[in-house]
């Protein structure tokens, strides 16, 4: 009885902040590794060392095996990306390399620990499908026509975390839980951490690879971020204000409500020579009443604390950095405080950070010149104004997908 063929794996990945290297399953056959669109290996050696890469950058390989015609018999695709230890990451998960793996048969999700972190939890499609302590996690039950959606989502207590003042916050996300009826001492000082993850479908993945190179793709990315308090009201937790209470935005989710705390429009308009990019920022009326729910006071918080910037802009992609932080104009309370680093790639992919408090109601959406509504990207609903302060735990999400 004949042996079964050995079939294409990656058996190893190694990245830093400039170099990916990874081997692959020595099938004595000749292979062409292709980087995005270019080809940069061909031969029967099975491993690849790819250098003066681009710290936190998304880079795809496609590793083609081939029979003694010369024509492709397996194919397999590698999303990954090399490190980001620079003093401008928004946070955590915008340092760690993501990869993702697919073939005719599965999908492979891996990623590099975070610190204080021992199990994580996978989702597909917003059902749970496990728990586990390693890094890594292997979907065999997939289908070649369908698009999937994965969420890796973890806890992290306060005092591993890398922020500075990291212990004393700690104390006091501790304390906040022990006066605060609403909520505990251990959910005010975990952190929460949430991957996600879209793959297109396997067939068009593993379909022959584009021939163009990634430079001569522009499109067209709108971005909105929006903040907003979903209560008709809500009670000031400070009981000493005279502003007992303030208006809340009475809504739930959805990317075209005009009832909103702050709102942030971009515009990113990718070009051969230099892309265009358009910011839209408002701020709603804040409206404060007394004990008895009756009006005492309204006002409109300044948008100067919203700040886009192009931080780069190459052949490959364009990277901006938004910042924010408003505050409540009717009296003095934390700000609401979030930073997002999103890059759009010339070939359709994006990779976006996040972090921000958890309150009151984020909502984040995407869309480009190809879609026709809103692409729900982030979510998160508020724990309560309280948690609107700095030494609370924060919320981290990242987003990217695999075209």
């Amino acid at each position: 009885m004949a042996a079964l063929e050995k079939r294409l794996e990656i058996d190893l990945l190694q990245q830093t902040d400039t170099m990916i290297y990874f081997k692959w399953s020595n099938t004595g056959d000749t292979c062409v590794v292709k980087r995005d669109a270019d080809a940069i290996y061909t031969g029967i050696e099975n491993s690849l060392k790819d250098e003066n890469l681009q710290s936190g950058e998304l880079y795809t390989y496609t590793v083609e095996r081939l029979d003694e015609e010369g024509k492709v018999k397996e194919r397999i695709k590698m999303q990954t990306s090399t490190e980001d230890h620079t003093e401008d990451s928004i946070n955590y998960l915008q340092q760690i390399a993501f990869t993702t793996i697919v073939s005719d048969s599965k999908i492979i999700l891996a990623w590099g620990a975070i610190d204080g972190i021992d199990e994580y939890e996978i989702y597909r499609d917003g059902e749970f499908l496990d728990t586990i302590k390693k890094t890594q996690f292997t979907d065999r039950d997939v289908e070649m026509d369908r698009e999937y959606s994965y969420w890796i989502r973890a806890k992290r207590p306060l005092e591993k975390s890398e922020t500075g003042f990291s212990e004393e916050k700690s104390v006091a996300a501790h304390l906040f839980g022990f006066f605060n009826i609403k909520s505990s001492q251990e959910a005010a000082s975990m952190e929460e951490f949430w991957i996600t993850k879209k793959i297109a479908p396997l067939e068009r993945l593993l379909a022959d690879s584009p021939q163009v190179n990634v430079s001569e793709f522009n499109r067209v990315w709108d971005f909105r971020y929006t903040t907003f308090l979903s209560d008709k009201f809500l009670a000031n937790p400070n009981l000493l204000s005279l502003n007992r209470y303030f208006a809340g935005d009475n809504r739930t989710f959805t990317p075209d409500s005009s009832h909103y705390r702050t709102q942030v429009n971009f515009s990113l308009q990718l070009g051969k020579e230099e892309s265009a990019l358009e910011l839209q920022k408002d701020v709603g009326m804040s409206v404060a009443y007394d004990w008895r729910k009756k009006f005492r006071k309204a006002d409109v918080a300044s948008s100067e604390g919203i700040q886009l910037e192009k931080v780069k802009e190459d052949e490959r992609n364009v990277k901006v950095i938004l910042k924010h932080s408003v505050g409540n104009p009717l009296t003095t309370s934390p700000n609401i405080d979030y930073d997002v680093s999103a890059t759009f790639y010339r070939d359709g992919h994006y990779d976006i950070v996040g972090l921000h408090d958890q309150a009151p109601n984020h909502e984040v959406y995407l869309k480009n010149d190809k879609m026709d509504e809103w692409l729900q990207i982030h979510e998160a609903e508020s724990k309560g104004l309280a948690w609107m302060s700095r030494s609370i735990a924060s919320q981290y999400w990242r987003i990217s997908n695999f075209e």
